[in-house]
């Protein structure tokens, strides 16, 4: 229990606290292979609007929130100001695609304002652009060609096609143009193409935080562990198993019944149908797990997946569904980061986890260079690749959104610029 609460992440975040008329449908569908994996359909559809998007001198189109609530928020404006580049890190990019994560939808609604604004005011000595929390851009993970960088950027140019990550914290992707640090890019593996490459690395970032750092698997390696992936068809457990299995570890994974053989084509090892009511004997049948991986936001109270796991063998269940920020939100930030720390003690001693040698645990979205370049290896080798489900056209963002608020997601849902 003391291990849990002296946890980095509550202890730094305790530090914190001190300071409509469809004109002209187009379907399409593709199906590309890599190494022993086949591609997934990818199913486009895009109804277009008489949107002036054309390029006007030092603005640009951008989809944007000016106060929280539903998809009725979302406002498309076409007289953004451009970002530029400021820092000697800033890499400035001409956006081709990106996609619309959980996330996104959840920050629409107001999740984590309280500890994103607060991340705002302390990247910035005075205030300017970054501090503002409306009008807000949201998108977390995008392609394009990189039109202008700062001097200390040594590794990509101006007209290099590249792929990358937004912080939260930050202004994002959903617009003609986004600026980030070359921390947060890379060049864009040429198997794929810019609404492929926009598509994996949010997701595939917050997959590898939750097993190598939560997970312990930096560590420990995968090879020979046994790792359950809960919600493996979706943007973040589609991409948890092809990685798990790339490590070398025996994977299973949880889908609807639709979804069976998109997990299994990924490469898992066996696949579970949680809609059937034997889901938990079955899962128990398959043997006891090193790592259950929650990636269909079950939270950590979900106690009967926390018996799938190994005695005394330092396992872990990690979830992405975190109380956290919304914590902070309702508490403020001291009173939140306590009873954050409440809330994951809680679980571990109900679910019986820590009198059998296990834990419960939160995974986190956390870019480092150590992900991205693995994920670049492992794409570039074939061992990760693109789902995508359905692809929107800029101007129909707020379906796109609609479409994740519907939840049963078979891999990501994505933005394209240069749709017609």
């Amino acid at each position: 229990m003391m291990a849990l609460m002296g946890s980095p992440i509550l202890r730094n975040l305790t530090k914190l606290s001190s300071q409509t008329a469809a004109i002209g449908v187009k379907e399409s569908c593709t199906i590309r292979t890599y190494g022993p994996f086949t591609g997934l359909l990818q199913f486009s559809t895009s109804t277009s609007q008489d949107v002036d998007m054309s390029p006007k001198e030092g603005k640009m189109c951008a989809w944007q929130v000016h106060s929280y609530g539903g998809t009725e928020e979302l406002q498309l404006s076409c007289s953004v100001r451009q970002p530029v580049v400021t820092k000697p890190d800033d890499v400035l990019v001409n956006v081709a695609a990106s996609s619309v994560n959980p996330i996104d939808v959840a920050m629409m609604n107001g999740y984590g304002s309280t500890f994103l604004n607060k991340l705002r005011q302390a990247s910035s000595c005075t205030p300017n652009e970054a501090s503002i929390e409306f009008p807000l851009t949201l998108g977390r993970d995008f392609s394009g060609q990189v039109i202008a960088v700062g001097h200390n950027v040594k590794n990509i140019r101006p007209g290099d096609e590249v792929w990358g990550v937004i912080h939260p914290a930050n202004q994002g992707c959903h617009a003609q143009q986004v600026v980030t640090s070359q921390s947060n890019i890379r060049t864009k593996p040429k198997s794929l193409n810019m609404e492929e490459a926009a598509s994996i690395m949010y997701a595939a970032v917050t997959a590898w935080s939750a097993l190598r750092i939560t997970g312990d698997l930096l560590v420990t390696g995968a090879r020979g562990k046994r790792i359950l992936v809960l919600g493996a068809s979706g943007g973040v457990g589609s991409v948890a198993v092809q990685m798990a299995k790339a490590w070398g570890a025996e994977v299973v994974g949880t889908c609807r019944t639709d979804a069976v053989p998109l997990v299994q084509s990924l490469g898992a090892h066996s696949v579970i149908d949680y809609a059937l009511p034997d889901t938990i004997d079955r899962l128990r049948s398959e043997g006891q797990f090193d790592i259950v991986l929650d990636a269909a936001g079950l939270g950590a109270d979900a106690g009967q997946y926390a018996a799938c796991l190994k005695e005394w063998s330092n396992a872990k269940y990690i979830t992405l569904r975190s109380p956290l920020l919304k914590n902070f939100d309702e508490h403020g930030l001291l009173l939140g980061a306590l009873k954050s720390a409440a809330d994951l003690v809680q679980p571990n001693i109900t679910s019986g986890a820590l009198s059998k040698g296990s834990s419960l645990r939160w995974g986190f979205f956390v870019p480092c260079d150590a992900a991205l370049d693995e994920i670049q290896l492992l794409v570039e080798a074939g061992k990760i690749i693109p789902c995508i489900q359905k692809t929107y056209p800029f101007k129909d963002l707020p379906k796109a959104y609609e479409h994740v608020l519907g939840g049963h997601l078979r891999g990501k849902i994505l933005i394209s610029l240069q749709a017609k």
